[in-house]
């Protein structure tokens, strides 16, 4: 059982990797926040991956507990990925909008307002709570404070995203 729950996390946090790396921005995309901001958050995105990627080659009895952290980062990875199919080509990545963008409500956003942002947010929380208990104190510590920065980005970038959006 822990060989399947070390794969289906694999996979999933592959998948999440891939559905989060920077891509192109759309020419007129403008920045939500200052870059430096920006800039800090894609150098720390990587840390808690590769600690929580690591994390899964301990030796660790895997308990109900590491099923339920394994659903919530499946969701928030399902939310990730039906977020950015529904927006499409209004699509900019975390901390960028574009002027005059319409305000989406069909798809996830008639249920969510920022699908994408809460999804992030959730496989956060799901894999800090798988590597603190595995990794060394001080490793575990340099992820957290990487994850808080980048929840606090998300959380700023949704309220000001909102403000620039029109409604549709």
């Amino acid at each position: 059982m822990a060989t399947l729950w070390m794969l289906l996390e694999l996979v999933n946090l592959i998948v999440f990797t891939l559905f989060i790396l920077p891509r192109r921005q759309p020419a007129d995309a403008r920045p939500l926040l200052p870059l430096t901001a920006t800039r800090l958050l894609r150098l720390t995105f990587f840390i808690p991956i590769l600690a929580f990627g690591y994390s899964l080659f301990f030796e660790h009895l895997i308990s109900a507990v590491d099923w339920v952290y394994l659903a919530i980062a499946i969701i928030g990875n399902v939310l990730v990925i039906k977020g950015k199919w529904d927006l499409g080509g209004s699509h900019t990545w975390t901390g960028y909008f574009l002027p005059r963008a319409k305000r989406v409500s069909r798809g996830i956003f008639a249920w969510i307002s920022h699908p994408m942002y809460t999804g992030i947010i959730l496989v956060i929380i799901s894999c800090s709570m798988v590597y603190i208990t595995r990794l060394p104190m001080w490793l575990s510590g340099l992820a957290l404070i990487c994850c808080f920065y980048i929840i606090g980005f998300l959380i700023l970038a949704a309220l000001r995203e909102n403000r620039h959006l029109t409604q549709a």
